[in-house]
């Protein structure tokens, strides 16, 4: 059996769980910030705020030059522990495969090798993934792969922050054949 692997991103996590709390916040900029060495940066912003230009990493005092009306509240000490809401996805995920793990504080990586086909196989599984995130009212981004790695990256770069799920597969297992190849021909050009 193929391993596929999922890689769950919530790019706006942060900002999403607090628009739950106080939903006002959800209709204007907004973003979360966080104390980076002495340095307040913003950890996430909403779309509102992205299409102002605030952008993750900034110092606050550039993204209210950029946007004088963003709100912002202070992410909390727990995000550490929980995510800022990842717990309560975590959960969520486990009624879709039992192995379930987080991988930083806004995503989880689902191993669904023996699961998809209860779910009416993989782009049903993905397709209901997006549409329980989209009723919690959390931005997803989905990638999938036969790696961790390679699924992260899709998630990431695949679809551009895109609901969309982005899938790869044989296209990595070819690649990595065609770099072994040119490494065996480099290292026999070497030899010689």
């Amino acid at each position: 059996m193929t391993r596929r692997i999922l890689s769950l991103w919530f790019p706006r996590l942060f900002t999403e769980s607090r628009e739950r709390a106080e939903p006002e916040l959800a209709n204007q900029p907004f973003a979360v910030t966080e104390d980076r060495a002495g340095t307040v940066t913003i950890a996430c912003a909403n779309r509102l705020a992205e299409a102002a230009g605030v952008r993750i990493g900034c110092a606050l005092s550039d993204a209210r030059a950029l946007c004088p009306e963003l709100a912002t509240r202070a992410a909390p000490k727990s995000v550490g522990k929980d995510g800022g809401g990842l717990l309560a996805l975590e959960r969520w995920a486990g009624r879709f495969t039992p192995w379930v793990a987080r991988e930083g504080p806004k995503a989880l990586f689902l191993d669904i090798s023996g699961s998809a086909h209860l779910f009416g196989g993989e782009t049903a599984l993905v397709q209901r993934l997006i549409e329980d995130c989209n009723g919690f009212g959390y931005t997803l981004a989905v990638g999938g792969a036969d790696t961790p790695g390679a699924a992260w990256a899709m998630a990431r770069f695949g679809g551009a922050n895109t609901a969309e799920p982005s899938f790869a597969g044989n296209a990595i297992d070819q690649e990595a054949r065609a770099t072994r190849a040119r490494a065996g021909k480099r290292r026999a050009a070497m030899a010689a």
